[in-house]
């Protein structure tokens, strides 16, 4: 039975599903101009399965190794839930989004100090199933060994694989060209 939402335990070595960094940068090459722009994600949240992520990271640690067997870890940004408020809606909106009733949005409670590898705490932050993006592993463990992006915490069961099934709900959700429509008996 888990004693929080939250756990630094397991951080130290291979990323975790459902662990939070802040600061990891995501890099757009623009081929017109063949620039490069950084953008700075404030907080990320890894969906990646554990045992990708941990066969990934012992690849990486065995000698000889030549490629890593994931090409991409999948991130979800999330933002401060005071940022996202005015965004998402008005007041019956946002109440769905704070109860995790709302099928687009999920909202992390916030990370007390004690659960922070920082020692910071973390307020807490919504996270929007249209905003994710991927990073292959190296290029994260390059910005941690950088100092550019931090581990932060991670969460618990069965609040990951909660975040996991909803994330990929909406994943999965099929658009249809017409609604049904609602045709009262005569």
């Amino acid at each position: 039975m888990p004693t929080g939402y939250f756990t630094m335990a397991e951080l130290a070595n291979e990323l975790r599903q459902g662990e939070i960094i802040s600061g990891l940068a995501q890099y757009f090459y623009d081929p017109k101009n063949s620039e490069v722009e950084r953008i700075v994600h404030p907080f990320s949240v890894i969906l990646s399965q554990d045992c990708d992520l941990l066969r990934d990271f012992e690849s990486r640690k065995a000698e000889g190794a030549s490629m890593s067997p994931l090409a991409n870890v999948i991130l979800y940004m999330a933002e401060p839930a005071k940022d996202v408020k005015g965004a998402v809606g008005g007041s019956d909106i946002w109440k769905r989004v704070v109860g995790n009733n709302n099928e687009r949005y999920h909202l992390l409670s916030s990370v007390p100090p004690e659960q922070d590898l920082l020692g910071q705490g973390i307020e807490n932050l919504v996270l929007d199933f249209r905003d994710f993006y991927s990073l292959p592993p190296e290029e994260i463990y390059k910005q941690f060994a950088d100092g550019q992006a931090k581990r932060r915490s991670r969460l618990e069961m069965p609040y990951r694989e909660h975040l996991q099934c909803r994330a990929a709900f909406y994943f999965q959700r099929v658009v249809l060209p017409v609604p049904h429509k609602f045709t009262p008996a005569v």
